[in-house]
């Protein structure tokens, strides 16, 4: 049994007044664990359990270490003058400043939990076999009985040889002998502050072993100590939620904002010796909340910084270092304090670095993505920040404490001040050796209001006010790159948004207009309008009265009808428009309908043909026969130099553009401009004895070949506009564009598909121990069952219940990849016994029958379980969805095999042939609140095994079949 020792003031009091908060706190025990050499420290925090464990690898602390040091309240051996040895040095490890020196760290665990357990090794312990661990049991809500000395609080302490020592049963005899000794303080503890702290003891974890065996530094293999904190006060909770209106991926909490950064990661190369970490473990896994390389600034971040400034200030203030404005070559600064008057500061040299992005996007050379995530982090943990001798001095660094005032002057003039606190993140580095006058306050929030941090924060308000004024004015020649580069990347971005506003535009009309013609020609419209041209024509070539100028203003009539549906349905996609995947698909759909399309065009005009010429046979004669053909050549003739003055046009202006850039391009042009002239040349032959359904065809084509032949020379011209703006490849910039565009569709996809897979998992995990408690619980109360009959039939409706919910967890077992990577033999059989017990109760509630043939069931192969369990269960369910989706007599789903592989095959409304290939991408789905993912990853998980999965042409209904690749494993 051990007490603390000191001066008879309040320890409690003492601790609150002197730690700020949680933060500040936790911040204080990683420093605690520097001083002692560790190279780790770790948080560990169970919020179910209110535990939260912090442990090091430092070199520990004996019984007598433990006593005279920690429970030494304001008097510590790390303070200059010290009676107490020295905390000992590893060997080959190199001497750290001291971080603590008021004897008052320790204080902080009590800011956190009613209650602490101690377990500590010492490293001179190491090559001893007896006595090398201390465990201590510390009460601290015990201090705040008002009254009570020090010398009444009960510190239970052990000695064990071996980890496995510390067993439940040693910590709570530690908590009896410390309630011992309170029932002896009698009535000095009153009632009601004495059930408090027997309640909190009650929450006591006294299994503290598996917390001494987390990931992490550990004691049982070297030296450290470890802190068991439980019923840990909801501050931490609150501490550690983000209160943020604006929340983003990069919204720190408070908590995080203290301990971000604790080592120097700005400047990777002063980073001590020294890692920290603090998990938060949730339900679905441990988290870091305090790693760097996910939250906090890295050195290599100031590669995304539109400005970059490093170097020094001597002991005179003096600035010498660069500056890199816009990502150009470093230039030299040299910078004085106008404060120095020929003295030297009083906090002496220290070196900086800090990295600056302009505050709107078209001033910033970072790309728009990369401008809106850096505006983002800098708006969450920006600033600049201050490390002694590479730890982070609190609250230096934090968003909201602008402790050089620069918004201040910021918000009375910005163009001159230039700066803002919230656009730069950056180091100041000091150290214990060069800055001594730099004290930090006794709370650990911010340095002393001495001299030295008079000078300190002076040298530093006049340097940024000097930057900007050389560096960033409109009016000073020193600033004339910075002016240049900003209006050359405004203007730059002025051109970026007016091409990216027109490109919306006309995606936006190209996509509405491609909808109207797919909706145009799958909804039957298409046909219904052929056919009334068709029976128009009919109509008038029936009267028998009609002369050769009458056939023949019908035949024109019917013509140019069949000519207006035609461009009806005609959509021209712009050239160098990118178009999402979704979007490509849909222009790829439509042009397999305008195949059809021209088709029942052809056709409508062959019907027309027949007619006319039936309808001539009687009437016309060989002058009428001429007249005829030279009105249809001219007709021809009239649509092949409409589209040749088209083509000579933007072959023109080719010419004309490309002028100042060399002549490849108008070669190009040139030659387009040829091609189209023999195409045409050989179309207006044809005509010499065509028909009037051949004249259609003949016109269709001519169009279409100048539509192609234009879409060759408008690119031609946007290459020529692209070479003089020097604006990249044109065909390059496309394809990153359509590519950006899918990225951001799948990339969607993958979190929704990731989110529902952790889903799963933790489901599947959760219920099996649910269920394992609620087996055991029904077996126990069987006895019970059989003993009380008024008992049994309720026992008896629990178990048909929990059989029903136990066969709904074993469902999930084989969709588990990582439990089925072994091929094992799978038969029709067991896939259709697994199907029932997924849909049975949703097949009979839509009425929909599930059969499965006697090949299906005696088919076998080897495979994964997780492979092919939710490809069957992902294609059931389609099919039933959409059985249900429309009404329908048979409602059936079919499953059948053969020596190739298995299908399956239902009698819903089947798949659209526009559909027909799209089904398979990611993202894709004609169901409403689909995601698009089921049928993508079925096909590619099997591709992996050596299986296709395709949809097979149908006319009653969809068909999906399973076929085993050959030589392929499975």
């Amino acid at each position: 049994m051990a007490r603390f020792r000191t001066s008879a003031r309040s320890v409690d009091m003492l601790g609150r007044q002197q730690i700020a908060g949680v933060p500040t706190a936790v911040s204080e025990i990683f420093k605690n664990a520097y001083d002692a050499y560790a190279t780790r420290v770790r948080g560990d925090f169970f919020p179910e359990r209110r535990v939260l464990v912090i442990r090091d690898d430092g070199v520990g602390m004996s019984r007598e270490d433990f006593e005279s040091r920690w429970l030494t309240v304001g008097t510590d051996s790390k303070a200059k003058g010290s009676v107490l040895p020295k905390i000992p040095r590893p060997p080959n490890t190199a001497e750290r400043r001291q971080m603590g020196e008021k004897g008052i760290g320790r204080l902080a665990i009590a800011t956190l939990a009613p209650q602490l357990l101690v377990v500590t090794r010492p490293q001179r312990s190491l090559d001893r076999l007896d006595d090398q661990f201390v465990v201590a049991l510390i009460q601290w809500s015990l201090f705040e009985a008002p009254g009570l000395t020090l010398e009444d609080v009960t510190v239970p302490i052990r000695e064990v040889a071996r980890l496995d020592e510390i067993t439940p049963d040693l910590v709570i005899e530690m908590r009896d002998e410390f309630l011992a000794a309170l029932n002896k303080l009698g009535d000095k503890v009153s009632a009601e502050h004495r059930a408090r702290i027997v309640t909190e003891l009650e929450h006591l974890d006294a299994d503290i072993l598996r917390y001494l065996r987390l990931n992490g530094p550990r004691i049982g293999t070297g030296s450290g100590t470890a802190f068991v904190l439980s019923a840990v006060h909801d501050d931490l909770d609150a501490a550690m939620t983000v209160n943020d209106a604006k929340a983003n991926d990069y919204s720190v909490s408070e908590f995080q904002r203290f301990l971000l950064g604790f080592t120097n990661t700005i400047t990777a190369e002063n980073k001590p010796d020294f890692d920290t970490e603090f998990v938060r473990h949730e339900p679905a896994g441990p988290v870091d909340v305090i790693d760097p390389s996910s939250y906090f600034w890295e050195a290599e971040d100031f590669k995304d910084t539109d400005h970059t400034i490093e170097g020094e200030f001597d002991e005179f203030g003096t600035f010498r270092g660069k500056i890199s404005i816009y990502g150009n070559e470093p230039v030299e600064v040299v910078e004085s304090w106008t404060g120095a008057k020929g003295d030297h500061s009083g906090c002496g040299p220290f070196r900086i670095k800090f990295g600056y992005v302009q505050g709107q996007a078209s001033d910033s050379r970072l790309p728009a993505e990369d401008f809106a995530r850096m505006t983002e982090r800098l708006e969450k943990i920006g600033g600049l920040y201050v490390y002694r001798d590479g730890i982070r001095v609190l609250p230096y660094g934090n968003s909201d404490y602008d402790y050089l005032q620069i918004e201040q002057r910021r918000s009375l003039n910005a163009g001159t001040y230039f700066f803002s606190y919230r656009r730069m993140f950056g180091a100041i580095e000091i150290d214990s050796e060069r800055n001594p006058q730099l004290q930090e306050k006794a709370g650990r929030e911010g340095f002393r209001e001495n001299r030295a941090y008079r000078d300190f924060r002076d040298i530093l308000k006049g340097f940024l006010v000097q930057l900007a004024a050389n560096f960033f004015s409109n009016r000073a020649e020193t600033a004339e790159e910075w002016r240049t580069e900003r209006d050359r990347l405004k203007r730059r971005a002025e051109v970026r948004a007016a091409r990216e506003r027109a490109e919306r535009i006309a995606r936006e009309r190209f996509v509405k207009q491609l909808h109207e013609k797919i909706n145009f020609i799958e909804s039957g419209r298409l046909g219904s309008a052929t056919e009334e041209i068709v029976r128009r024509a009919e109509a008038r070539l029936a009267d028998e009265s009609q002369l050769i100028p009458d056939l023949i203003g019908t035949e024109r009539s019917a013509s140019d009808d069949i000519e207006a549906l035609r461009n009806r349905i005609a959509v021209m996609k712009p050239a160098d428009l990118p178009l999402s995947r979704d979007e490509e698909r849909d222009f790829h759909s439509y042009k397999r309908l305008l195949v059809f399309a021209d088709e029942q065009l052809a056709l409508a005009a062959n019907r027309i043909e027949v007619i006319l010429q039936s309808a001539k046979s009687d009437v016309i004669g060989r002058e009428d026969v001429e007249r005829e053909r030279k009105e249809r050549r001219a007709r021809l003739t009239a649509v092949s130099n409409a589209g040749r003055q088209r083509i000579r046009q933007l072959a023109a202006d080719v010419q004309e553009q490309v002028t100042a850039v060399g002549g490849r391009l108008a070669t190009d042009a040139h030659a387009s401009l040829a091609a189209f002239d023999e195409v045409v040349s050989q179309l207006r032959d044809e005509a010499e004895t065509a028909g009037f359904s051949e004249e259609l065809r003949l016109a269709s084509e001519i169009r279409s070949a100048t539509e192609s032949h234009a879409a060759v020379l408008e690119q031609l011209l946007e290459q020529a506009h692209a070479l003089i703006e020097n604006d990249g490849m044109r065909e390059e910039n496309l394809l990153l564009k359509e590519e950006v565009l899918d990225l951001h569709e799948q990339l969607d996809g993958n979190v929704e598909l990731l989110q529902l897979g952790q889903a799963v998992q933790i489901v599947s995990h959760e219920f099996e121990a649910s269920i394992r408690s609620v087996r055991n619980g029904l077996k126990a109360l069987q006895p019970w069952a059989k003993s009380t009959p008024r008992l049994q039939p309720i026992v008896r409706d629990l178990r048909a219940s929990f059989a029903h919910l136990d066969g709904y967890l074993r469902l999930f077992t084989p969709l588990q990849r990582r439990l089925y990577r072994e091929a094992v033999t799978i038969n029709g059989d067991e896939i259709e016994s697994f199907l029932r017990g997924v849909f049975n109760d949703r097949l009979e509630r839509h009425d929909v029958e599930m059969v499965a043939t006697e090949a299906f069931r005696e088919w076998a192969f080897t495979g994964y379980p997780s492979t092919f369990y939710p490809a069957f269960v992902n294609l059931v369910d389609n099919a039933i969805h959409w059985i249900n989706a429309e009404p329908t007599e048979r409602r059936r789903v079919t499953l059948d095999a053969d020596s190739q592989g298995a299908s399956i095959s239902d009698t819903g409304p089947g798949v659209r042939p526009r559909d027909q290939e799209a089904i398979f991408e990611r993202g894709f789905s004609r169901r409403r609140g689909g995601r698009g993912l089921g049928l993508s990853l079925a096909r590619e998980l099997l591709e992996r095994d050596g299986w296709t999965l395709d949809l097979v042409p149908d006319e009653t209904g969809a068909v999906f079949r399973l076929t085993h690749e050959e030589g392929a494993d499975g």
